[in-house]
């Protein structure tokens, strides 16, 4: 577990993840990415419990993923499934598990300082809270040739996966867009990493 976990997170936060595992064991799985979601927790009486998160974030966003996964645990150890899974029980217990590496020692500055705003009213997604998330996504490796949906310009086409979009104007923390193929109209994040192509529309 230990190799494992020096692979993904800052050096300074190894041990402290290490001994959370070391107090209530889970099985531990680096997944492959998922669109929907960075982690995930799962509980059966039989396999006992179950976390897994993207191997595609950087270290910061690994380690808040990871402890945000280790509350759900800590809560379902404590109070059963029956909770809400976002609810007191699970911000109360994530906060307590991020006290200890809200340091400058663990996080660079830009991101220290929008996570001591988000962890006083942790949400269910770290993408909710867009100062964070912005900072989050500056340390994330990028394909070349890849920008960001808010650098791409109001009317452009560019392309997210396998599919080419125009883009509108904001929402918020997102950008309407619309699908070329079905020209249906869908609200994409402002800092998606996107593809731009030199073509204006018709």
């Amino acid at each position: 577990m230990e190799s494992l976990l020096r692979q993904y997170l800052p050096p300074l936060a190894v041990t402290y993840c290490l001994q959370l595992w070391q107090e209530h064991p889970f099985q531990f799985h680096v997944s492959r990415p998922r669109r929907t979601k960075f982690g995930d927790y799962q509980y059966c009486s039989a396999k006992g419990h179950r976390i897994s998160i993207n191997g595609n974030m950087n270290p910061y966003a690994f380690l808040i993923t990871y402890l945000h996964e280790v509350a759900h645990q800590r809560v379902c150890l404590q109070w059963g499934t029956r909770v809400a899974p976002h609810g007191r029980s699970w911000k109360k217990t994530f906060r307590e598990l991020l006290k200890p590496v809200m340091t400058d020692s663990v996080f660079p500055s830009d991101i220290l300082e929008p996570l001591l705003g988000y962890s006083r009213d942790p949400k269910a997604a770290t993408a909710s809270h867009a100062p964070l998330y912005q900072s989050l996504r500056r340390y994330d490796p990028h394909p070349e040739g890849t920008l960001r949906l808010s650098e791409v310009p109001e009317n452009q086409i560019f392309v997210l996966g396998n599919r080419t979009f125009i883009k509108h104007q904001r929402r918020r923390t997102r950008f309407l867009c619309t699908d070329q193929q079905n020209g249906r109209q869908y609200t994409v994040p402002a800092e998606a990493m996107v593809q731009l192509l030199n073509v204006r529309p018709e």
